[in-house]
């Protein structure tokens, strides 16, 4: 077996490209080619200004229930010897649990519970992202492993939702047989047992409980080589700890405009919320936004209102 890590990758590659030729076969992705990410008019104001984008720690999701719910329940998938030193590690989580991160992310292009949950109240925007250029901006990250991930649902029976739970069952299944089938005649050292309980958190992260399935989730995974990577920041907001990898270049605010691919979603890139306020003021807030960044002006025909 090669590192514990290179056997993953592989395995969640392969996942990836699986969910890539699915979601590929729906006709309303089809359509339009894009995936939405629902947020304020004040974050959007941020990541302008700043010329950045952020994506969080996994540790960081808004329901730490669900990881440690997977956690548990794959643990319990491995060879009893590894099971039990897997449960003993995860009583405590350190530093060096935060070295992945996510961009979340919806199939759905007007949906009132992504306005009222995630757009604020209906008061904010929701962006559409081209997979392909969000994809290859955060590759411009050095060091980083990056995919574009489906979140998987389960039901109460523990079984995971289609159309994206079965292959996600095969990733899973595969990874652990291959660590199962190498640590039988070798002894797991404390370095490689810090590398699988991460992969296995990062597994779990993408499982959530069948009630979040309407959201229709994806993600942006960013994994750091090393934890301490120079695009790895913090802070503290509200009394909360923040983690977060940073990409901050330029070409973020080409992002918000699908500059440079060829027309694909090339409209209804930005769309406000009903309760945003006046449309001519906010598309001139954001031209001016932008203008000051040194890039095209958002046209009046590029933002949507719901």
């Amino acid at each position: 077996m090669t590192s514990i890590k290179d056997t993953f990758i592989k395995r969640f590659e392969d996942f990836s490209m699986k969910a890539n030729e699915i979601i590929s076969n729906n006709p309303e992705y089809k359509q339009e080619s894009q995936l939405y990410h629902y947020t304020s008019l004040e974050a959007m104001e941020a990541m302008i200004k700043s010329q950045s984008i952020r994506a969080s720690s996994i540790f960081l999701m808004n329901d730490p229930n669900e990881l440690i719910y997977g956690q548990e329940y794959i643990s319990n998938k491995f060879d009893q010897t590894l099971s039990n030193k897997l449960k003993q590690s995860y009583k405590g989580q350190s530093i060096n649990n935060f070295s992945a991160f996510v961009f979340s992310l919806s199939e759905l292009n007007d949906d009132m519970n992504q306005w009222e949950k995630y757009g604020n109240k209906h008061k904010g925007i929701r962006v559409g992202f081209t997979p392909k250029n969000l994809l290859e901006f955060w590759c411009e990250i050095d060091n980083i492993t990056v995919f574009l991930i489906p979140v998987i649902y389960y039901s109460n029976n523990s079984k995971y939702i289609d159309p994206y739970g079965t292959i996600f069952d095969e990733m899973k299944s595969g990874f652990i047989s291959d660590i199962n089938s190498y640590f039988i005649d070798n002894e797991i050292s404390h370095a490689e047992l810090n590398e699988l309980k991460f992969f296995c958190s990062l597994i779990s992260s993408m499982i959530k409980r069948k009630e979040w399935s309407s959201e229709k989730e994806w993600r942006i995974i960013c994994i750091s080589n090393g934890t301490f990577h120079k695009n790895i920041d913090g802070n503290f907001q509200n009394g909360k700890s923040n983690i977060f990898i940073e990409n901050k270049t330029p070409n973020t605010l080409k992002m918000f405009t699908n500059f440079g691919h060829d027309g694909i979603a090339s409209k209804d890139i930005l769309k406000i919320g009903c309760n945003a306020g006046d449309k001519d003021q906010i598309g001139y807030i954001l031209s001016l936004l932008y203008d000051k960044k040194v890039i095209m002006q958002v046209s009046q025909s590029d933002i949507q209102t719901r």
